[in-house]
């Protein structure tokens, strides 16, 4: 963490994208805050053609665009840089896109759902840079061992790469929507406790955080239900990731429920729920008994498809009184 006094320089490790197609162009730069600064700035350094491809930037022009992508906490450490050339081929359509989506504006904050959007109505090749800044949900499930999720990062352009702070960054995002799916799960098992659809329930993994289900629950008739919380900020039909132990508990339970969140927001979610998943866990340990002795699996990845989910429930963390 950097601890700057006004007028203090940061040295920025910036990589330059397109125009076009164009692969990674590794620079060092610095950014300053000034007292009378509103924003971070790159401090006014020329960026000069590459040896290697000495006209790459002569085709920019007024009313081309750059897409900067930031990482760091406190401060940006890291960047991104991907211009937009009009006369560019491989940019036509996706400028046209930017162009329609900025409209009067000259700058604007860009979501990753504004990036999709953008992207979806234009035309480009999967090979644009500009599809790196989606990546999210291969990297989320990359993180937590997904193996499709890693296909697709290696099968992608040479000159590309993940820098490690991608990954950092992602293992971080899980790790934080985990938590912040629990937290939501908490507060709808605690609207349900006050309108009497269950009798109480128990937050195990916040005292535990190894334990092979997140919350127990009592329903009205004495039964419990365990529950295993699956999060992601963004849709529901991700993969999820299922532990060797949470599958043998599912398959001993007298009942475990999958609770799905996504979607998240700052205080609303969405959930649907699994119910009942015995059978589902049973037919997988079943297989893997069958693998040779000496060899043992440490997760499964489950396409939501695969079980039967209840409809959508919201939830909404300001409307509930959390315990």
């Amino acid at each position: 963490m950097y601890k700057l006094k006004l007028g203090n320089r940061v040295p920025l490790d910036i990589s330059f994208y397109g125009p076009g197609l164009a692969s990674e162009y590794n620079l060092q730069r610095k950014i300053v805050k000034g007292n009378t600064y509103k924003n971070w700035r790159l401090n006014g350094e020329f960026v000069t053609n590459p040896d290697e491809n000495p006209e790459r930037f002569n085709i920019l022009e007024t009313g081309d665009f750059v897409i900067f992508d930031f990482d760091g906490i406190s401060v940006p450490v890291a960047a991104k840089a991907i211009f937009v050339a009009s006369k560019h081929l491989a940019d036509t359509s996706l400028h046209a896109s930017l162009d329609f989506f900025l409209g009067q504006s000259k700058m604007k904050s860009l979501t990753p759902l504004d990036i999709s959007k953008i992207i979806n109505k234009s035309d480009i090749i999967p090979e644009h840079p500009i599809n790196d800044l989606v990546l999210d949900d291969a990297l989320e499930d990359f993180v937590q061992g997904g193996n499709l999720s890693l296909q697709k990062l290696l099968s992608r352009p040479p000159g590309r790469r993940i820098l490690p702070a991608d990954l950092k960054k992602a293992k971080e995002t899980a790790e934080a929507n985990g938590r912040r799916g629990e937290e939501f799960v908490n507060a709808h098992l605690a609207s349900q406790k006050k309108l009497g659809i269950i009798r109480d329930y128990y937050w195990k993994s916040n005292e535990n955080p190894v334990s092979v289900y997140d919350f127990s629950l009592n329903l009205p008739n004495g039964r419990e239900v365990l529950i295993d919380v699956k999060s992601t900020g963004r849709n529901f039909h991700l993969p999820f990731h299922v532990s060797l132990g949470e599958l043998r508990c599912m398959a001993n339970a007298e009942r475990y429920d999958i609770y799905r969140v996504f979607s998240m927001g700052q205080d609303y979610a969405k959930l649907r729920i699994a119910e009942s998943v015995h059978d589902f866990a049973s037919e997988i340990l079943e297989i893997f008994s069958k693998l040779p002795e000496g060899i043992s699996p440490d997760s499964v990845s489950v396409e939501p498809s695969f079980l039967i989910f209840t409809e959508e429930i919201d939830i909404y963390i300001d409307d509930i009184d959390e315990e």
